[in-house]
Formats: structure tokens, sequence, C-alpha cells
């Protein structure tokens, strides 16, 4: 297993704030000398030992969490992410208490890393920073002072988003991607909509989440369904969708950064096959069930955007239109089931159903023995394919997720497009 190395320790006589992980406690302006000073340090380290020091700069990775537990995990996560060439971290710790003292305090450390063995290995520097107080309304100010200059710079904010929005929006606006992870919200609807309302407001924020990454296993497994020639026709007959997805049972012991339901990777999956069937919301409200304290809703689409559908029927011209066949409507449904050995939120089950020319057929997946396989399967009339197992284990790693947004420069538009969509499906 690799393991981090902090090169210096806390020195400080009577720290307010004991992080005993972060290193090096010195004020703000001796950061970079004191930085200096630990990579000669570990220079002659490496010479002694005759290792090969590698120095790389390809981005500066900002991580914010609003309480020291949080940031000491976010903190051990970083031995996961060896291969990610990270410049420089800064781990922002923000005290938002109304009583909290205004003061800044400022740790240093190299983190040192194998890659192949331990004769190469990959150092970055890590900046941790606690902001208390008033001094939260400079904390732009403060991270900024921080960054490697002429390199991206990619925030991970941890957790539930900001009561303050105005504190979110000041780290966006010096970032060029900002990473957020829905799975953890403890307010998830709630959150989830401030997020898409946060990034209409910052047209210019590309904004990720790992909860995406882990629905993306399920969307793939939805699409090869239809990749085969034999099931092609039915994407297009769809008529009825069930997602389920698990709550905690009265005995599932959960921390205080846990929610007994989540039902995002429920909505995310149902907005994106919602968007990529083309399908649009019926105009009668009485047609939607939704209830916020169950985690169960149920949707009623009647009216088809072509432009908008990711695989285009078999159609016949006429008059040099294309035309497709006309379609009824569907209906979208996402329900809760209690399984105590998988964390709130996780999906179980996919289960649709489709009519083309009389024929109906359904498309399963569904969760395995455990949450890193699942089972799919296609019933044909006069045809049944064998279940399929997948493993979809890697879905779940924090560190293998976050590793994948680290390597993402540009926009997730799907993501952003699927993001308003579940807004659309909750106001």
């Amino acid at each position: 297993m690799m393991k981090g190395v902090g090169m210096a320790m806390d020195n400080s006589a009577t720290p307010r704030i004991h992080l005993p992980w972060a290193g090096k406690k010195v004020n703000q302006e001796q950061v970079e000398g004191e930085l200096s000073t630990l990579w000669h340090l570990a220079a002659d380290n490496m010479r002694i030992s005759q290792n090969m020091n590698v120095r790389t700069s390809v981005l500066n990775f900002v991580i914010c969490a609003q309480d020291i537990e949080s940031a000491r995990k976010a903190s051990a996560i970083l031995r996961d992410l060896s291969s990610t060439h990270i410049a420089r971290v800064t781990l922002l710790i923000l005290d938002t208490r109304s009583d909290a003292p205004s003061e800044v305090s400022t740790w240093i450390t190299l983190r040192s890393f194998p890659i192949i063995s331990d004769i190469m290995r990959h150092h970055f520097e890590q900046i941790t920073i606690s902001v208390g107080g008033s001094a939260i309304r400079f904390v732009d100010n403060i991270v900024q002072s921080t960054l490697k200059p002429d390199l991206p710079v990619y925030l991970w904010w941890l957790n539930d988003l900001p009561e303050d929005h105005e504190i979110f929006h000041r780290l966006i606006n010096i970032s060029n991607r900002v990473i957020i992870d829905s799975s953890h919200f403890l307010q998830p609807e709630e959150q989830i909509q401030d997020a898409s309302a946060i990034l209409q407001k910052s047209p210019h924020c590309a904004l990720s989440d790992l909860t995406w990454g882990r629905v993306t296993a399920w969307r793939e497994l939805i699409a090869q369904f239809f990749d085969i020639t034999e099931y092609r026709p039915y994407v297009m007959g769809v008529d009825s969708i069930l997602i389920e997805h698990t709550v905690a049972t009265s005995t599932q012991a959960l921390d205080h950064h846990s929610n007994p339901k989540n039902p995002i990777r429920a909505l995310l999956l149902a907005a994106w096959l919602k968007n990529r069937l083309g399908w649009q919301l019926s105009d009668d409200p009485s047609d939607n069930d939704i209830d916020h304290e169950t985690g169960t809703y149920s949707w009623h689409m009647s009216t088809r955007d072509m432009t908008k559908v990711v695989t285009q029927p078999l159609s016949v011209s006429a008059g040099g239109r294309r035309m497709s066949a006309p379609l009824g409507g569907i209906r979208i449904s996402i329900q809760p089931r209690a399984l105590g050995k998988s964390a709130p939120g996780t999906l179980c089950l996919v289960h649709m159903t489709s009519t083309v020319h009389g024929k109906q057929a359904t498309f399963t997946i569904q969760r395995g023995d455990d949450d890193d396989h699942v089972l799919t399967s296609v019933e044909l009339p006069g045809s049944v394919r064998p279940p399929r197992t997948v493993n979809i284990a890697a879905t779940h790693k924090e560190s293998d997720l976050l590793h994948n947004e680290l390597e993402i420069m540009g926009r997730d538009r799907l993501y952003e497009m699927t993001l308003h969509e579940v807004f659309a499906l909750l106001a």
C-alpha cells in the first residue's frame, strides 16, 4: 500500500487548532519560503537513498471542508491519487459558525508517494488553511495567494453546499472546474436544486459530481441493451421505467454526514433517460406524484422532442420531412427499497418495458448479491436472454471517481443538462 509521508510536523508550542497530519504550522507570508526549504530537504534525502524525485506541475487542487474530520479524511484520500500529477493541494477548512473568531491558520507539508516502486517517488505540496469568522469574506483572496500560477484550478467541495452561496461563488470564480458529491448531501433534493441554480448563475463554471460517476456504469449498461441490432427498435417504444434506490433500515447506523435516504442517483438516472429519450413533462401537475418524505416519485410524459432523442427511430419520408411513428406517453417512477447492507441512495433496480408493433419487451438491471455486481436480463416475445453478471465495483471507490474527474479538462455538458433536468423534475 502506498503511504503518504508528512515531511514536517507541527512545531507550534500552543496551536489553537492541532492538526498533526497537516504538517508544520507557519505564518501565511512564510509559506513559499518554508516549502522551498522542505523541497531542499527532500532532495537531500532522495540523493542519500538514491531515489528519483519526481515533481510535476499539472494542476492546483483546492479542497474545501467545513469541519476538521472531513478535511482529515480528504487528506487521507490523496494517497490514492498518486497517478494524478497534482502540483499543489490547498486544503481549506471553513469555520462558518456565527461566533467563530476571525482568524487564519496555515500548515504546510510535502506528500510523497511511490509511483512504480520506492525508487521513483511523486511529490506534491499541501497547504492546509483554517479560516474562521469574518475572514471567510476574503476566502477567495486567501486561496488565490496559495495557488501555483498559470495552472488550472480544480475545486472539490466536500459535503453540503454552504447556506451562504456567496462563499461558494467566490471560490467558483477562481476555479476552472468544481467537483461536488451529492451522495453526501444531508438535504439532497434541496442541495441538488441549489447546485443547478448556482450553475445557471455561473455559466463559466465547469461543474461535475462524483455521484454522476457512480451512475455511469448503469447508464452504460442501459445503452448496451440497444447496441444490439435486434433490440434497437425497442428504444423508441419504451413506455414504462421503474428505478429503485436503497434507503437505510431502522437499525442501520449512520454517521453525522449521512442521510437515511438520498435519491440523487435515481433522480440523475431518471433525468438522463428522460433527456435521452426526448420526453417532455406533462402540463397537468396531477399526472405527477412526488413524495419527498419517502423518496417516491412518478412522472407522466406525453409529448416528445425528437431533436433530443439520442437514437433516431426508423422513419418514413413525407414531403422531404422525416416523420416518426406516433408513440404513446411514458411513466417514469422511482421507489425506495430498504436494504441494510447498502449505503443509502445505492441503485438496486432499473426495469424498463417497451412495446413495438404490439410486442412487449422488458430490460432489467438489478443489484446482485452485493453492491459490486449487477445482473442484466432481456425478455422478448418468444426468447429470453440469459442473465449476465457485471462487476461495477470501480464506481464505488471515492479516490477512483475523483481521479477520473481530475483527468477531465473541459465541461461535462451531459451532466450539466441532466442536472437541470433533475431541477425541472423536482420543481
